[in-house]
């Protein structure tokens, strides 16, 4: 396949021969008719971006848990941030890959369990403070989520 190509891919949810439902990543069918289409690399490739993303969705889950369950403020912030640099991060390496998730908030929200204002928020603050050491764990979210959405309201606050 042709290094300058970038192909799109879908996280689908399918079910296993079991009837037990799993995810799978699929790419347009007009990729096989492309003169340089290599059968075997495709799966290669396709099997180690499903690893990718399931590990993703894997620590995006135990971050959110984390999140939801952590009973002391104090550095709940930080677990803001790590779920936006795995987003991040994993869009970066995406943005080199010739593979790429099409619609990834939308896989993430259906797969993940968050909402696709909390996956924008969390983004936003990992590019807005790229350096974890510009994290205050004292501070909340929500108040660094106030500094970059200019008249932001909490739910808690309303």
């Amino acid at each position: 396949m042709s290094e300058k190509i970038k192909i799109p891919v879908e996280i689908k949810s399918v079910k296993d021969p079991k009837g037990k439902a799993k995810l799978k990543a699929t790419v347009p069918i007009n990729v096989i008719f492309d003169k340089s289409f290599d059968a075997k690399w495709l799966e290669e490739e396709l099997v180690k971006f499903e690893r990718k993303y399931f590990y993703l969705v894997t620590c995006l889950k135990a971050l959110s848990d984390a999140i939801r369950f952590q009973k002391q403020r104090d550095g709940r912030v930080l677990l803001y941030w790590e779920l936006g640099n795995k987003i991040v991060s994993f869009t970066e390496d995406s943005d080199n890959a010739i593979l790429f998730v099409e619609n990834l908030t939308k896989s993430l929200v259906r797969d993940v369990g968050i909402s696709e204002k909390i996956f924008s928020r969390c983004k936003r603050f990992r590019i807005n403070y790229p350096d974890l050491t510009q994290i205050d764990p004292a501070r909340s979210f929500n108040s660094y989520v106030a500094t970059f959405e200019k008249g932001y309201l909490s739910r808690r606050n309303t």
